[in-house]
């Protein structure tokens, strides 16, 4: 055939192949054009994961069974139905395609006529074409089917919007390409007491936070929480842990609703979590734990028994989380030798018969003693408690104490048990020490109750001519009957307590009741500033305070009997003296300290002062008496610790003008007696201020010229405190109040360092004199400027401690602050940010 005629040969034939497969071929393809516009619409997003398996199995095997069904038996056209195409499709009668490829018979006739022949075959197949396939579907699908497949995937494809390939892929695969479309949010949650904020798990990006396959790294305790929102049905969690990293059951996440779904888990362990969506693997995290280590504390020092027999516990504690609390834990050690018997007196009638019926037995609590610490968990740090246990059953027996600290996570830190013997007080009045005696027996033996009754009752014999407290006697009875008639535990509830309080009055009488209340609020205060408490529990703590500490230093006073207004001091230790009006303005500071907000400060001046009270002894009448020049050193301390509060209430008012009047406030005249500072807040002028420090600075001269005439040594600290006295009288006469400030502080400074020159001579000179050697130092101060000692407990003296101006300014801004927050016309974000500031206060 000529090449023309081959070409179209070889069409015909690929369009009856197709002639002969599509009609096979149809219906599962129809079904497959089905499965696809439902895909595309998204209906298979709404089945749960097992029915659409279930019918994506089902539909692919009657596709495959369509398939097979269509082509079984089916035979692919040859080259004779080619040319039968070609020749039926041009209309060629007499198949002159195959009368081309005839060959004449040898001997059949004219020659000429042959060629005729081919002529005319020739022209026939100049009219060949190849016409349309035709593969009969009509008489196949005679409801036009076809027509509705196609159809669907039309509106499919142009109505659906984004996301088809995404819905195709989710129906072909169910839970793959829904992984595509979930909304996955994951985060860590450290504990709260780690101070460390949450991390959050986004992919793997670069520079970004560990996630699907490398390791984060977290404190032990905290939250993993996982947030899914897209899948039909609940993804699952599978976790791997431990060293064999053996993987847990999958935990399917809880279902809130809306396609949502939540899971919270706690990281005890280095863990290997797994999301998986439909069976597979969306999402993968290593985290690994930093374990919480357990607190630690130990005594710095050992543990000191003080003036007032208190005991001194110096420790340090350290957490890498901070320490919530610590504590001192004694129990009992091993018991005393008997005390030697003792005869029992005899009851009187009636008492023995009570006794033997005594069944119950009181129980003694161990003492448990909180150990302060200086801030709200700290992880570093030191501290100081005294605690007075002398009013313990167990004041005089061997005990072990050991120190415990404890974490936000209930993990307690022990220290390194110390034996010792709690410190006992020494009763002088024999009935008070028989009491206390009797009370060890009763708290080492419960048992021997009824001869501890029995003993009891014997110190009331004869009451009218040994007792002459009436108190002490009904305190005695009641004791007896209730050790003799107690029907129950609980019935001898507070007997210790009972004849503690008994011997205390029989010693001291409300001296020893008063240190304990002082002792008490004390520790109240300590702690509510520790821990921030409210202003008005700080108010009502303070107050306390005062009232306690005045019927003690009442008490204390009273029993001293009536001394000279210079022996009204008290000795702390290594010589040095410190009296009641200093301790008082101590308080004093603390008060205003805790007003102001200034709450550290206040809380290390209240910690020297405990230290100064638990080290404290009364001088005793009959000690020896001063020299003269002691006498004269005794009396300047004093005067220049008035002189000096009188310097900072000068200093204060002249800070008021400076502030008020600009440099001087004078009026225009110049001569300074008509400056004062206008409006309600006027105060004193400028004349009379320069007038104020004249009279303080001849206060001064009189001080120096009386130190002289006595022999003592007059510190030279205290001629620089006099010429700066001068230069802030002329500077007040110039009209310069703000530059007189300066002079005046530098007084203060040399006033301050010549009272502390004079202390060091004085105890020198008394130590003299007592064969013991001075404090030698005179580099430390308290806050009132006298002499600390330079060994045992240190009171402080570094702690930065407001003066009176910085309270002043501090208590200025307060009001400004309460001024602007009751401006309601204030924005709201300024007004909460000014109620934030005051609850400070």
């Amino acid at each position: 055939m000529p090449p023309r005629v081959e070409r179209r040969i070889g069409i015909a034939r690929i369009l009856l192949v197709w002639e002969t497969l599509w009609p096979a071929l149809w219906p599962p393809v129809g079904l497959a054009g089905i499965f696809l516009s439902l895909a595309l619409f998204g209906a298979f997003q709404r089945l749960p994961m097992a029915l659409h398996w279930a019918l994506l199995g089902a539909s692919a095997l009657l596709m495959a069974w369509l398939v097979w069904r269509g082509l079984m038996g089916l035979r692919w056209p040859d080259r004779d139905a080619a040319l039968r195409h070609l020749e039926r499709v041009s209309g060629l009668a007499h198949r002159p395609l195959a009368a081309y490829e005839d060959l004449p018979a040898p001997g059949s006739g004219d020659a000429a006529l042959w060629r005729a022949h081919q002529n005319w075959v020739a022209d026939r197949l100049r009219k060949l074409r190849l016409g349309l396939p035709s593969p009969g579907l009509a008489t196949r699908d005679p409801y036009a089917l076809r027509a509705i497949v196609a159809m669907l995937l039309v509106v499919a494809l142009a109505g659906t919007g984004d996301g088809r390939m995404r819905r195709v892929a989710s129906a072909l695969l169910p839970g793959v390409g829904a992984a595509k479309t979930l909304s996955i949010e994951a985060w860590v949650t450290p504990p709260a007491y780690t101070g460390r904020a949450p991390i959050y798990l986004s992919r793997a990006e670069p520079g970004g936070t560990p996630a699907n396959g490398e390791t984060l790294t977290v404190p032990v305790n905290s939250a993993f929480s996982i947030r899914v929102h897209g899948p039909r049905n609940p993804p699952a969690l599978q976790s791997a842990s431990g060293e064999r990293g053996e993987r847990s059951k999958p935990e399917l996440l809880e279902d809130t609703g809306d396609r949502n779904y939540v899971v919270d888990t706690k990281l005890a362990d280095a863990t290997e979590f797994a999301l998986t969506v439909g069976g597979r693997v969306v999402r993968s995290w290593n985290i690994a734990v930093i374990p919480d280590e357990k607190p630690t504390i130990a005594l710095t020092k050992p543990i000191e028994k003080t003036a007032t027999g208190s005991l001194r516990f110096a420790y340090k504690v350290h957490d890498d989380y901070g320490v919530v609390s610590a504590e001192a834990r004694i129990a009992l050690g091993a018991p005393p030798p008997p005390p030697p018997a003792v005869s029992t007196p005899k009851p009187r009638p009636g008492a023995a018969k009570q006794a033997t019926h005594a069944k119950p037995v009181p129980h003694v609590t161990p003492p448990v003693i909180k150990l302060a610490l200086p801030t709200l968990r700290p992880r570093d740090a030191s501290g100081e408690t005294y605690v007075d246990l002398t009013p313990h059953p167990w004041a005089g027996l061997p005990v072990t104490i050991t120190l415990v600290a404890e974490d936000d996570a209930k993990q307690e830190g022990v220290s390194e048990p110390v034996a010792m013997t709690l410190p006992a007080r020494d009763f002088r009045k024999p009935l008070a020490a028989a009491i206390v005696e009797q009370r060890r027996a009763l708290a080492l033996d419960p048992a021997s109750t009824p001869r501890i009754a029995s003993v009891i009752d014997a110190f009331t014999h004869d009451a009218e001519r040994y007792i002459d407290d009436t108190t002490v006697y009904l305190a005695l009875r009641s004791a007896y009957w209730r050790l003799t008639s107690a029907g129950h535990e609980s019935d001898l509830n507070g007997i210790f307590d009972l004849l503690w309080a008994t011997a205390l009055h029989i010693e001291d009488g409300d001296l020893s009741l008063a240190e304990s209340d002082l002792r008490r609020t004390r520790d109240a205060l300590n702690d509510a500033l520790a821990r921030g408490a409210g202003n008005d529990e700080i108010e009502r703590l303070l107050d306390e305070l005062k009232e306690s500490f005045k019927r003690y230093m009442d008490s204390l006073a009273a029993r001293g009997g009536n001394m000279p207004n210079r022996m009204e001091q008290f000795a702390p230790r290594d010589g040095q003296t410190i009296d009641r009006d200093q301790l008082e303005k101590m308080l004093s500071a603390i008060s205003e300290l805790a007003r102001t907000g200034a709450r550290e400060q206040a809380k290390a001046m209240l910690e020297q002062l405990q230290a100064i009270m638990e080290n404290m002894r009364v001088p005793q009448q009959g000690n020896e008496a001063m020299s003269e020049s002691e006498q004269a050193m005794a009396q300047g301390v004093d005067r220049m610790g008035k002189l000096i509060d009188r310097q900072r209430q000068l200093m204060d008012e002249t800070f008021r003008q400076s502030g008020q009047g600009g440099q001087g406030g004078a009026t225009a005249g110049g001569n300074g007696t008509g400056g004062k500072a206008g409006g309600k807040h006027a105060g004193k002028s400028l004349e009379e201020l320069k007038r104020a420090q004249e009279a303080l600075r001849q206060e001064l001269d009189g001080i120096i010229r009386d130190l002289g005439k006595s022999g003592a040594k007059v510190p030279s600290s205290l001629d620089k405190a006099g010429r700066s006295m001068e230069s802030a009288g002329e500077r007040l006469g110039e009209g310069r109040a703000d530059r007189a400030t300066g002079a005046q502080g530098q007084a203060i400074a040399g006033l301050r360092e010549g009272a502390q020159g004079l202390a060091d001579q004085l105890m020198q000179s008394m130590a003299g004199r007592r064969g013991t050697t001075g404090r030698g130092n005179g580099n430390n101060m308290d806050p009132l400027g006298r002499s600390l000692p330079s060994s045992g407990t240190d009171l402080g003296a570094d702690v930065a401690v407001p003066d009176k101006i910085d309270i002043q300014r501090a208590r200025e801004i307060i009001e400004e602050l309460r001024r602007r927050a009751g401006e309601l016309g204030r924005p709201k974000i300024e007004l909460d940010y000014l109620d934030r500031l005051l609850k400070r206060f």
